[in-house]
């Protein structure tokens, strides 16, 4: 029955050998292909270890709604099994080129989640910059340029508005590669369309808004030794994250009283200040009610003085209507008067012209006379002169001069 069988076999397949042919390189490439695979996986998670112990990537990230102060971070470094713990700040930023609006995350470079420089320099001063390569790539930028990056300001435990930034205007000064962004999607953001483009790092001396951190990175002692996908590392990390949140309702409560506090010394001053302008208000009101109350009296008075003015001034006006109605028939007999002295006046005026006239006439006729009489007076004193004149015909002259 067996070698029927196998006769049977080797016959079918010297009639099919292709097809027996392709089929075996199928399996061969299979087997080949699922070896690779086996062999490529602890390779590349060995890879992306040794990569992030050289990045120092952090093992346990905390974050919190009301921010994470100092005192957070000296608790958590002090949590068992904790061997570095670094507080960060993380914004989304928006850097608008050539009237187009891109979406960064801004980082800061920290010895935690180094990133790894590809080309330049670091940010060493507050107005430097590191950005991806896939950046100037899509910008035209080049490494030496300058972008602006707008972040929108933030506000302290006092409620005052702080800006994100000391430096908005900032060189860029080299590109990195982040061991947080790995895959090419880099998640999404309140701004713009939604979803950021690209990150970038800056020096942490440029962060103003320093009151609370976005982040506590942590990492655990002892981590580093272990494969970052294994059972030990998880193990380990996952016993430090327990007594990690074993405070974190101590320090949620306190940050919450501090931030209460915060607001109750704040409301306190105001209402202080206010109570202090509302006495300073009240005492101005007093002041200003007395300043009325001053007035009306003023006003009362003079009220009253107006009054009695008002009765004397009509009095003396009544007083003075019939002193003027008085005058007036006054005025209009002495007009009358007048009158009658200026008819009279006016009839002495024509007699006393008529008189002149005459007397004007008679003056003319001595006049005359007298202009006879000095032409004969001249020639009676001719005649004395002369020597030969007849006495007789001086007695004539005198008896003219006499007579005349």
């Amino acid at each position: 029955m067996k070698k029927a069988l196998m006769k049977d076999s080797v016959k079918e397949i010297k009639n099919t050998y292709r097809r027996f042919l392709s089929i075996l390189l199928m399996a061969f490439l299979g087997v080949g292909f699922f070896a690779g695979i086996r062999a490529t996986s602890p390779d590349m998670v060995d890879t992306i270890d040794k990569y992030y112990d050289e990045q120092n990537v952090y093992d346990i990230q905390v974050l919190s709604t009301l921010g994470l102060t100092e005192e957070d971070l000296n608790e958590i470094s002090k949590v068992e099994n904790v061997e570095e713990a670094i507080g960060t700040y993380e914004n989304d930023g928006k850097v608008e080129i050539d009237n187009t609006e891109i979406i960064t995350k801004v980082m800061c470079v920290d010895d935690i989640n180094k990133p790894e420089l590809l080309e330049g320099k670091l940010p060493e001063n507050k107005d430097e910059c590191v950005v991806e390569p896939n950046f100037l790539t899509r910008t035209n930028k080049k490494i030496g340029d300058t972008i602006n990056i707008e972040i929108e300001n933030t506000q302290n435990d006092n409620g005052d508005e702080v800006e994100y930034l000391n430096t908005k205007e900032m060189k860029i000064v080299g590109t990195v590669q982040s061991p947080l962004y790995i895959s090419r999607d880099r998640g999404s953001s309140s701004l713009g369309s939604g979803k950021i483009n690209y990150y970038l790092y800056i020096n942490k001396d440029n962060v103003n808004a320093k009151d609370v951190y976005t982040n506590i990175y942590v990492k655990v002692k002892g981590a580093d030794e272990f494969e970052t996908s294994s059972d030990k590392y998880k193990e380990l990390i996952s016993d430090t994250k327990s007594k990690i949140e074993e405070i974190k309702d101590e320090r949620e409560q306190a940050r919450q009283d501090e931030l209460i506090t915060t607001a109750t010394n704040k409301l306190t001053d105001a209402e202080n200040e206010f109570n202090d302008k509302k006495k300073e208000a009240e005492d101005e009101i007093s002041k200003a009610e007395q300043r009325i109350e001053d007035s009306k009296k003023q006003i009362e008075n003079g009220e009253k003085e107006i009054k009695e003015n008002e009765e004397k001034a009509n009095k003396e006006f009544a007083n003075a209507e019939k002193q003027i109605q008085e005058a007036k028939e006054t005025i209009k007999k002495q007009e009358s008067t007048l009158n009658e002295e200026e008819t009279k006046a006016n009839e002495q005026f024509k007699e006393l012209e008529s008189q002149k006239a005459e007397l004007e006439k008679n003056l003319d006729t001595v006049n005359k006379a007298l202009d006879t009489a000095n032409s004969t007076y001249k020639g009676i004193l001719e005649a004395f002169e002369n020597p030969n004149i007849d006495a007789r015909k001086l007695r004539i002259i005198k008896w003219t001069k006499d007579s005349l």
